[in-house]
């Protein structure tokens, strides 16, 4: 019997809900090892504020820097400035947040990027859950 798109979503019969508040066994064991994963997942993620200047309005630069963020996995939000200028945030992996500032030099084919002046935030500071174009 062929499978339809839905079925992904939809949970046997005979298998429960998973209980949000039931942890599994290694979820108890990390909890009592004294495991600092989450700390350093926050030493490994990367936030940065950046402005890029030139002509970077009216050439899809907005359109193709949210793509390039979600290409790399990364969150936040990019929005045009009343100077001509585009303002960025992006939070992920260090290594795919410095991908997408080596993007902004460059931006897409019709921009002409002058200048990217980069601003180091307090890692997870974002609370974007996608890539969003603003404005």
């Amino acid at each position: 019997m062929p499978r339809s798109f839905f079925d992904v979503f939809r949970r046997p019969a005979n298998q429960p809900a998973a209980d949000a508040t039931d942890k599994s066994a290694a979820d108890r064991a990390a909890a009592h090892s004294g495991d600092n994963s989450a700390s350093a997942d926050t030493e490994r993620r990367r936030t940065i504020h950046a402005i890029v200047s030139g002509r970077v309005q009216g050439v899809g630069f907005r359109w193709s820097c949210m793509e390039e963020g979600e290409r790399l996995g990364l969150v936040g939000e990019v929005r045009n400035l009343d100077d001509g200028d585009v303002e960025v945030f992006a939070q992920g992996p260090a290594d795919d947040v410095a991908r997408m500032i080596a993007w902004l030099y460059h931006g897409p084919r019709w921009a002409n990027v002058a200048s990217v002046h980069v601003t180091d935030l307090r890692p997870g500071s974002l609370r974007h859950r996608a890539f969003v174009m603003g404005n």
